[in-house]
C-alpha cells in the first residue's frame, strides 16, 4: 500500500500546484498484490470459509484475479451457502462454558493460544466497519508509511443470509486448527469438575473424535452418576424413613455438570448417586415402605436410583417376586382377616402375625366341599318340597294379577327366607366370635362378607317354573325366592363393589396379577367380583327402563281418560278410605309389574280400564278366536321373562362362586 501511495497535485492555478494530496494508484496495487504477496498471510485468511471468501472478494476488487494463489483456489468462493461452514458455527460466549484450563491452553502442534485461534476463526451476524469507513486508510509522513484506520469483519451475510447480530466462530476451522494431546489433556490435572466441562466442551464443539474413547468414565454429570437436585424426589413412604436417610441427599451434594440442548455444561447441584446408594439398603427403611403399595413404589425407587451403581447390593436377590408385586394377603380387598389372636387387644383393621400357638386351617377344598354340600343340599329341598305344593286348575293369568298386584303374602315370605338366612349368617357369627382367639373378629363386616356365598335359588326357581299348571302356589313361592334373593345381593354388594373398586384402583383389570404368586386365584375373584357387577348393573338397567316405558302408560292412559278419577280415589270411594302413601304406591307399581309379566301393554291397558270402570273379569269372552288360543299367544312372553330371571340369578351365582373360589385360595395364605 505505501509502494502504490504518493503525494499528487490535486489542484493548479495555473502552473502552480495549490493543493496536494496522497493519493493510491489502483493499477500499481493489482501489481504489487501478486500470489507471492498473498501466500504468505494466506495461512491465517483461510483458515475460516468467510474470512477465506472475504479475502477472495477483496482481491478480486483489486487486482480482477479470480484466484488467490494458484488457480482455482478460488473455487466455491464467489457464491457461499449455509452448507459451506461444514461443521456450522457457534456463539462466541460458549467460551464461558470451557472450563479456564481450556481457555488458557494452547494447541498441541502449533502451540498457538485457545484465545488467538477462537479470534481467527470467529465472525459476526453482519459485515461491520470496525473503524472510520468514509477513510479507511491515511498515510503517516512521519512514519513514511499508509496506516489502516478501517477494517471490515468477517459476516454471516456473505452466505446470502442472515442471523442475528453477534459474535460467532466457524467450528470448522478452530476445531482443525485447535488440537489436543490425549495423553496430557489442558484439564487433566484440575479438579474433576474442570475436566468434565472440559470434555463437554470438545465433545460439542468438536465431536467425540477429538477425546479419547473412554471420555465419559468418571465425569461429574447428571446423566448417571449424579442427580440434579430439582429432580431428585422421594417415594410415597417418605413420611416414614428414618432422619439419616433423609439427610443423605445433603450429606452427598456435590457440583456437577448438566448438558444442555448443546451438550455444553450448565453446573448445578446434584446428589453423588454412588455416595447415597453406598448408605442406603431395603432394610433402612421401615413402617410404610414395608406395606403393598407403598413398599413396591419404594423397591422400584431403591432400584432405579441404584441397581446400576457398580458393587450395590441393598435388595434381596428375590425381591421382583416378593416385594415389588402385591403378596396374596395384599391382593384381598378389606384388611381385617379370619385368624386367632393371642392378643384381645389388636385391631380387626390389623393383619395378624401368624402366632405359634395357631391351629392348622382346614384345606381350601374342604372348605369348597362346604360350599357344594350346601348348594346341593339347597337344591335338594327345593326339588322334594315343589313335589309336594298342591295342583292349581283354572284361569291362571287371572290369578296371576289378583295375586301378585294385590297380595302381600309373597313379600312377607320373602323378607321372612332373607330373614332367616341373616339370622343363621349372624348365629355363625358369634359362634365364630366366642370361640377363644377370635374375639376380634368383626361381627357386621363378616356377616356382609358371608351373606355374598353363592346360593342355588336359581334352582328353585327353575324347578317352581317347570310345574304345570303354574299356579297362585308355586308363583307365591317363586317370588318368595326372587326377592330374598334380590335382598341378599343388595347386602353383598358392599363387599362386591368393594373388590371391583379396589381391582381398578390397583389396576388388578390389566393383567397385572399374570407373573404373580398365587395370581390366578386372584383374577379368578376380581373377575367374579366384575362379572357380578355387570349382571346387576344390566338388571338394574332393564329394570329401570321397563317401569319407565310402564308408567309412560299409566300416564298417557290418565290424561287420554281424564273424566276418571285415579286409582286411588276410585278405591277410596269403594271403601270410604283414604289409602295410606305405601298403598298408593303399590296401586301404582303392581299393576306396571303385572304388565311386564304378561309381556302386553294391551294387558296392562285392559287392567287399569278395569280397575277405574269397576269391570269384573270374571265375564265370559267373545269374538271368533278361541281363548285357549289367546292363552298361549300370551304364554311366550311371560316364559321368556320367567327364563331371563333364572338365567340372571344363574350368572350371579357363578360369579359369587367365581368370587368365593379365588378368595378362598388367597385368604388360606393368612
Amino acid at each position: 500500500m505505501t509502494k502504490c501511495t504518493s503525494k499528487r497535485c490535486t489542484r493548479h492555478f495555473g502552473i502552480i500546484c495549490t493543493h496536494h494530496q496522497w493519493l493510491t494508484q489502483l493499477s500499481c496495487l493489482s501489481v504489487e498484490f501478486s500470489p507471492d504477496v498473498i501466500a504468505s498471510y494466506f495461512r491465517y485468511c483461510s483458515r475460516s470459509t468467510l474470512a477465506k471468501a472475504q479475502l477472495y472478494q477483496w482481491v478480486r476488487r483489486i487486482t480482477g484475479r479470480r484466484w488467490l494463489i494458484n488457480v482455482g483456489d478460488g473455487n466455491g468462493l464467489e457464491h457461499l451457502t449455509p452448507a459451506s461452514l461444514a461443521k456450522g458455527y457457534a456463539a462466541v460466549d460458549v467460551m464461558n462454558k470451557a472450563s479456564t484450563c481450556l481457555t488458557e491452553s494452547s494447541s498441541a502442534l502449533s502451540s498457538e493460544p485457545f484465545q488467538h485461534i477462537m479470534a481467527c476463526c470467529g465472525f459476526t451476524g453482519t459485515t461491520q466497519h470496525t473503524g472510520n469507513a468514509a477513510r479507511p486508510w491515511e498515510y503517516d509522513e512521519l512514519r513514511h508509511s499508509m496506516i489502516a484506520l478501517d477494517s471490515k469483519t468477517a459476516g454471516y451475510d456473505i452466505v446470502g443470509q442472515r442471523i442475528s447480530d453477534g459474535d460467532y466462530f466457524d467450528k470448522e476451522c478452530f476445531c482443525s486448527t485447535f488440537t489436543i494431546d490425549l495423553e496430557s489433556e489442558p484439564c487433566l490435572e484440575s479438579d474433576l469438575l474442570e475436566l468434565t466441562k472440559e470434555r463437554l466442551w470438545i465433545r460439542a464443539t468438536c465431536g467425540p473424535t477429538s477425546l479419547p474413547p473412554d471420555w465419559t468414565d468418571g465425569l461429574k454429570t447428571t446423566q448417571s452418576a449424579y442427580i440434579p437436585i430439582e429432580d431428585w424426589h422421594w417415594p410415597s413412604c417418605v413420611v416414614d424413613m428414618p432422619p439419616e436417610v433423609i439427610e443423605l441427599p445433603n450429606i452427598c451434594a456435590a457440583d456437577a455438570c448438566e448438558p444442555d440442548l448443546s451438550g455444553y455444561c450448565d453446573v448445578k447441584r446434584a446428589v453423588d448417586r454412588a455416595c447415597f446408594c453406598r448408605n442406603i439398603k431395603y432394610e433402612s427403611c421401615g413402617g410404610s415402605c414395608r406395606v403393598f403399595e407403598s413398599r413396591i413404589d419404594y423397591v422400584g425407587w431403591l432400584y432405579d436410583l441404584c441397581g446400576q451403581v457398580q458393587d450395590w447390593h441393598g435388595l434381596p436377590n428375590d425381591w421382583s417376586r416378593t416385594l415389588a408385586v402385591p403378596t396374596p394377603v395384599e391382593m384381598i380387598p378389606w384388611p381385617w382377616t379370619i385368624k386367632p389372636s393371642n392378643n384381645s387387644d389388636i385391631s380387626y383393621l390389623t393383619r395378624v402375625r401368624r402366632t405359634s400357638g395357631e391351629r392348622t386351617c382346614v384345606s381350601n377344598e374342604w372348605k369348597l366341599r362346604s360350599f357344594y354340600t350346601l348348594n346341593i343340599a339347597i337344591a335338594l329341598a327345593a326339588f322334594l318340597i315343589q313335589r309336594g305344593l298342591p295342583r292349581f286348575t283354572g284361569d291362571c293369568r287371572q290369578q296371576w294379577y289378583s295375586y301378585l298386584c294385590y297380595s302381600h303374602t309373597w313379600l312377607v315370605k320373602g323378607m321372612l327366607i332373607a330373614g332367616s338366612q341373616l339370622l343363621a349368617n349372624w348365629y355363625n357369627v358369634l359362634l365364630v366370635e366366642m370361640t377363644p382367639g377370635y374375639e376380634n373378629v368383626p361381627t357386621i363386616h363378616l356377616l356382609l362378607l358371608w351373606c355374598s356365598i353363592p346360593r342355588p335359588a336359581w334352582m328353585v326357581v327353575l324347578l317352581l317354573g317347570l310345574q304345570e299348571p303354574f299356579g297362585t302356589t308355586r308363583l307365591s313361592a317363586a317370588a318368595s325366592v326372587v326377592l330374598a334373593e334380590i335382598i341378599m345381593q343388595f347386602i353383598s354388594s358392599y363387599y362386591m363393589l368393594m373388590t371391583i373398586k379396589y381391582g381398578l384402583y390397583h389396576d388388578f383389570y390389566l393383567g397385572r396379577l399374570h407373573e404373580i404368586r398365587r395370581g390366578t386365584l386372584a383374577e379368578t375373584m376380581y373377575t367374579g367380583a366384575l362379572m357380578w357387577g355387570v349382571v346387576v348393573g344390566l338388571t338394574v338397567f332393564q329394570v329401570m327402563r321397563a317401569m319407565h316405558n310402564r308408567g309412560m302408560v299409566i300416564a298417557a292412559l290418565d290424561t287420554l281418560i281424564f273424566d276418571r278419577p285415579s286409582i286411588w280415589q276410585t278405591r277410596a270411594k269403594q271403601t270410604q278410605t283414604t289409602p295410606s302413601l305405601a298403598e298408593r304406591l303399590r296401586m301404582t307399581i303392581s299393576p306396571c309389574i303385572c304388565a311386564q309379566i304378561e309381556g302386553s301393554t294391551q294387558g296392562l291397558e285392559e287392567r287399569l280400564l278395569g280397575d277405574h270402570m269397576g269391570r269384573d273379569d270374571s265375564g265370559g269372552r267373545y269374538g271368533t278366536f278361541s281363548v285357549q288360543g289367546e292363552q298361549q299367544a300370551r304364554t311366550s312372553p311371560r316364559t321368556k321373562m320367567y327364563a331371563a330371571i333364572v338365567i340372571i340369578m344363574l350368572l350371579l351365582w357363578i360369579a359369587q362362586w367365581l368370587f368365593w373360589g379365588g378368595y378362598i385360595g388367597l385368604s388360606s395364605e393368612e
